[in-house]
């Protein structure tokens, strides 16, 4: 008797192959899986990073009005604080002479030193040469003691005349009825540091009148404010103290230190899902900076790349510089 097996040969090989296929789709799903669960990881040290301006009080003064709080976000150019400045007329009219006072001094400087004498008559003197190099130091000396406002005019001139009649007593120049008039320059060391005390005292002018008229403390950027501590109404201010930080909003990312394992698992422009203060976000990898070579096995082991994550333009929250996030980065 034949046994006809043509039907269940074919269910055989249409099964078989239907099982192959199963089989196949099993095997490559898990083979997917395996490889993007190990491009899956977390970094949970990111830290929000951003560049800051930095805003100071121009000269002492008081805080009269503070217009903002901390993380209050703030355009470029708005008025941050109101300050009362401790610059009075009186000090702006005491600089002013002062200035006057330097180019006055600085002026005569320039002309030299005139010096009336009648001479001696003729004498031997072996020590007439070094008392006239003696006089002529004291002279330069009390040049630069006005200079300073520490002396006179007078005592000034005396020194000059002293030095003429000993320079007189060394050269034995005749006597005379007429007295002698004698111009003697100043040195450069001296007419350099009065030229410098004019600058000076023209630099403290100008700084006085501009730090009476700044008034009022603006936003060098817009962004996020950080008030320095201890910064409030009535706080009391000395020049170039720190008022407040302003983090710029367009210039702010979140950043995190990969391995190198980590970073091949990661490309540029991927999103990626992170954590910041409890609130749950979404970015984009904007740059990978690779670790500088180095000879050294050890150091090339823990030298990380560092990446950048771009933050939300308009989150619903305050983002500050310093803040700690948790990146999730998978496929």
């Amino acid at each position: 008797m034949e046994v006809d097996i043509t039907e269940k040969a074919k269910n055989f090989i249409r099964f078989g192959l239907l099982g192959l296929i199963v089989l196949a789709a099993l095997a490559g799903g898990g083979l997917y899986l395996y490889q993007h669960s190990n491009r899956s990881f977390t970094v949970r040290d990111a830290v929000v990073v951003g560049n800051e301006s930095v805003i100071t009080a121009k000269g002492d003064g008081k805080i009269t009005e503070l217009l903002v709080q901390d993380g209050d976000y703030v355009e470029e150019g708005a008025v941050i604080a109101r300050v009362e400045s401790k610059i009075t007329p009186e000090d702006i009219a005491q600089l002013e002479q002062n200035v006057q006072l330097a180019q006055q001094s600085y002026a005569q400087l320039q002309k030299g030193t005139t010096a009336i004498s009648q001479a001696p008559a003729p004498v031997v003197d072996s020590g007439a040469q070094q008392r006239a190099a003696n006089a002529y130091a004291r002279m330069q000396r009390m040049n630069e003691l006005f200079s300073m406002g520490a002396i006179s005019a007078a005592k000034r001139d005396e020194a000059a005349a002293a030095y003429a009649s000993a320079q007189a007593a060394a050269n034995a120049a005749p006597s005379v009825s007429a007295p002698q008039t004698t111009v003697i320059p100043t040195s450069p060391e001296v007419l350099k540091q009065a030229e410098l005390q004019v600058k000076q005292a023209e630099a403290a002018l100008a700084n006085a009148k501009n730090d009476q008229q700044a008034t009022e403390i603006v936003a060098a950027a817009a962004g996020v404010v950080s008030l320095a501590e201890g910064i409030a109404a009535d706080s009391e201010l000395k020049n170039e103290q720190e008022i407040a930080r302003i983090q710029a909003s367009n210039d702010a990312w979140l950043e995190a230190k990969l391995t190198e394992t980590q970073a091949a698992k990661v490309r540029l422009g991927e999103f990626v899902n992170y954590e910041i203060d409890g609130h749950k976000l979404q970015g984009t990898v904007q740059d990978m900076i690779a670790p500088e070579n180095d000879d050294s096995d050890e150091e090339q082991a823990k030298s990380l790349t560092m990446v950048k994550i771009s933050l939300p333009a308009e989150a619903s929250f305050t983002i500050k510089s310093g803040m700690t996030g948790i990146i999730e980065f998978k496929e």
